[in-house]
């Protein structure tokens, strides 16, 4: 029943580019999806890193279903809220914008074994409305096997570098091939 309900896996170029650059890094396509509830997505890595444990990831999704990038947004808060609940999530907030067409969400998560933090992550995501459409442009930064209070400082000291390097990126106009 489950295989039912998940969507087609394969590494599909469905936006027309196989790499993409942030910061002084580049990011090769690794895993993209195209579910039948109107989602587009793509993930990116970098070439010394694996999708099974990876240290930086950049994914792009394009949702087609109508809604506005408030919308969506106000949807992953929602999500948030409940991982939160279950500790997942740490914290998450909506930041301020100094783009109309876009809405930014950061959240901080994790994953426990044994007690201690598996897999810390920080989040930034961009939703930008495109017409009709959204793009999702989210960023993801991977420690493990690492001590909260380490994960907390290098986050708090990166932060504002990590958050100028990703508002620098282009988010390109995606349209389905």
């Amino acid at each position: 029943m489950m295989l039912a309900i998940l969507p087609s896996f394969a590494q599909k170029d469905f936006f027309g580019f196989q790499t993409l650059s942030l910061g002084d890094e580049s990011y090769q396509l690794k895993w993209s999806a195209k579910t039948r509830n109107g989602r587009v997505m793509e993930e990116f890595i970098r070439p010394k890193d694996n999708l099974a444990k990876f240290e930086k990831k950049v994914v792009l999704e394009l949702s087609t279903k109508g809604k506005t990038n408030v919308d969506e947004a106000k949807n992953q808060m929602a999500d948030l809220a409940v991982m939160k609940e279950q500790s997942i999530v740490f914290s998450f907030d909506q930041l301020e914008s100094k783009y109309p067409d876009e809405v930014w969400l950061e959240y901080t998560q994790g994953n426990v074994q044994g007690g201690k933090p598996f897999v810390l992550e920080w989040n930034f995501c961009r939703y930008k409305s495109v017409g009709d459409r959204v793009v999702l442009f989210r960023f993801r930064h991977r420690y493990y096997d690492t001590k909260e209070q380490t994960f907390t400082n290098t986050v708090a000291k990166h932060r504002k570098k990590w958050i100028e390097e990703i508002l620098s990126f282009q988010i390109p106009e995606l349209n389905e091939k």
